[in-house]
């Protein structure tokens, strides 16, 4: 498909890079090897496809399919088709997917082998559904269609169908939706919020606006990054997805997440996004070096390393001094450690590294930056595409989210609440008139954060205003903020909970983090389940000391005074997490009423 005029578009991304960049890879997958050029042609397939299943302008197109070449590409190819592709988490239940499904009304859906059974079982529930493809090798079941058979004979007749693929192409606008995006659901069922082309643009030239101010320059087609978090989560799918359209990356997709440590040193991305919990691990896999180093001056020049790595960390985000003697420690380190660190983690060629979706812990931030690893935090909600405002790669200010991207207007409501317009901005909820109303009012969008602005206009998000705890007191405390000091204090705590309306102080539900195993397994610690984990002494006495290191951080009335360690794991099967692993606060609060309420009994131990 030769250039066109910039439409507005992710096509008019995808336009240019087969036109202008056609040689330049731009993805990988496994084995597999496709270059912008290929990339076109491939989606364009995938239109011919979807036209001959029906598809018309303006319905969805169903996609439950890992980080793969043929995700992305049908996502591609539906919009080619002028219609709207939408991710579904592959970690939804069955009657969670039933609903989604069925608000979004998928005409198609294009799923993977693994994924299919859910499909079938809940077919019969969705009477718009008319076609389930399967990705995979093999014939597909009666009553289902082969992706690779349909996207073959599509490839043969490409050539004489092109000019259809154009027409329908053409017809898609700024304003058009480009995906509709399930919201984690944490006070109720998921909203169908739509993003449109104009909203994914408009961040899309923010980013790179302040990329190229930072860095005095974008960087050159063919720079790697890497995706594997969930396609389905918008923070993902822009930053990745779109924002490698944007910068004609060569983008890797690594299907499992449990397999990221290891590809990262092969990948060695040059644009990076975690959310905070990656980040904590990448920390945790440098100090538990450290701590199973068997040779004790081994052990201790590590530990050492570690320390100057925080200390000028600190002294590069402004907020302590560094001496001479640290500087001159922290030059030897990196010749003889910090490059090798960042060689192991797949980190040494990093030019953006970004972390949203959640708070990071400042000391997180801290460490990297002494390591060689400046890591900038985003804010955003899907809502307004992402992202609303980005820190400054060049000296971002600790504690801060940065200012907002270029064409995003931002100011605070009287009671703090931040609110946001622009284009950016989403239309609002698919089938929710009224939640529409309630959270997009005059034009602006009413976030539910609550904020701040310093004197350069830089962001800070000081809690979610449905999430502040009144304690008995009458003081506001942001749940939030309690739950990052203690989780981030320790790899080995998992989700925490804190609570406290009406009461005289804070008490918290913690679990294990889902690696609690690798944890135990280095300090010779014999468990065989979290259960067994809860009730080790060693284990339990980490916990204590991650609330006590946590406390450090809070003031007095935010401190935690008792908590539970539970012998059970929260994730998204089990209800207490979305599947962006968020807390679902109404659901821990009821489930488990009765252990909070133990808490504040007079006679009960201090900690359990």
């Amino acid at each position: 498909m030769p250039p066109t005029t910039d439409q507005g578009t992710v096509l008019s991304l995808v336009r240019r890079n087969a036109a202008e960049y056609g040689d330049v890879p731009a993805i990988v997958d496994g084995e597999r090897l496709l270059t912008w050029a290929e990339y076109e042609r491939q989606a364009a397939a995938i239109a011919v496809v979807l036209l001959d299943l029906g598809v018309v302008a303006g319905e969805v197109v169903g996609l439950q399919m890992a980080n793969r070449a043929e995700h992305v590409l049908t996502d591609i190819g539906a919009m080619l088709a002028g219609a709207t592709p939408t991710s579904y988490y592959n970690t939804l239940a069955p009657d969670q997917l039933a609903y989604v499904a069925a608000d979004s009304a998928c005409t198609v859906c294009i799923v993977d082998a693994e994924f299919l059974p859910a499909w079938l079982a809940i077919r019969d529930r969705l009477p718009a559904l008319r076609t389930i493809v399967v990705v995979g090798p093999g014939p597909a079941p009666t009553g289902v269609l082969s992706f690779e058979v349909l996207t073959a004979a599509a490839l043969g007749s490409l050539p004489d169908r092109i000019d259809e693929v154009r027409r329908t192409a053409a017809q898609v606008g700024p304003d058009d939706a480009a995906t509709i995006v399930y919201t984690s659901g944490t006070t109720g069922p998921p909203k169908g919020t739509i993003v449109t082309h104009a909203g994914i643009r408009t961040v899309l030239d923010g980013v790179l606006a302040r990329v190229a101010e930072d860095l005095d320059g974008l960087p050159e087609p063919g720079r790697r990054q890497v995706s594997y978090l969930p396609l389905a989560h918008l923070a993902e799918r822009t930053i990745t997805h779109y924002l490698g359209c944007a910068l004609i990356s060569t983008v890797t997709y690594v299907r499992d997440l449990r397999a990221l440590a290891d590809e990262l040193p092969k990948i060695r991305p040059h644009v990076f996004l975690a959310v905070p919990r990656v980040w904590e691990k990448l920390l945790g896999a440098v100090t538990e070096r450290a701590v199973s180093e068997p040779v004790r001056w081994r052990r201790n020049l590590i530990e050492r390393a570690i320390a100057v790595a925080r200390q000028v960390g600190a002294g590069r985000f402004g907020v302590a001094k560094v001496g001479w003697r640290t500087r001159l420690q922290h030059a030897l380190f990196e010749r003889l450690i910090y490059w090798r660190i960042r060689v192991a983690m797949g980190l040494d060629d990093l030019v953006v590294a970004v972390s949203g979706a959640a708070p990071i812990a400042p000391d997180v931030l801290v460490f990297f930056r002494g390591l060689g690893v400046t890591i900038v935090e985003a804010y955003g909600m899907t809502e307004t595409s992402a992202v609303l405002t980005l820190n400054s790669l060049r000296a971002p200010r600790l504690g801060t989210v940065g200012p907002a991207l270029a064409g995003v207007e931002l100011r605070l409501a009287d009671d703090g609440e931040l609110l946001a317009r622009g284009r950016i901005i989403s239309p609002g909820y698919l089938n929710r008139p009224e939640a529409t109303a309630d959270t997009f009012v005059d034009g602006w969008l009413r976030t539910g954060d609550l904020g701040r602005f310093d004197a350069q206009g830089n962001l800070s998000i000081i809690g979610r205003k449905k999430e502040l705890i009144i304690n008995a007191a009458g003081k506001n405390i942001s749940a939030a903020n309690v739950e990052q000091a203690v989780s981030s204090a320790s790899e080995l705590v998992g989700s925490v909970y804190v609570h406290g309306d009406n009461r005289p102080y804070l008490v918290a539900l913690i679990t294990l983090d889902p690696d609690w195993q690798r944890w135990c397994a280095a300090r010779g610690i014999a468990v065989g389940s979290p259960a067994e984990a809860a009730a080790d002494a060693a284990v339990r006495a980490e916990i204590d000391r991650a609330v006590r290191a946590g406390n450090e951080h809070l003031s007095r009335v935010e401190q935690v005074k008792r908590w539970t360690l539970l012998d059970t794991l929260w994730d998204s099967g089990t209800g207490e997490l979305t599947p962006t692993l968020k807390l679902k606060r109404a659901v821990v609060r009821d489930k488990y009423a009765h252990s909070l309420e133990t808490l504040y009994d007079a006679t009960a131990d201090q900690v359990r």
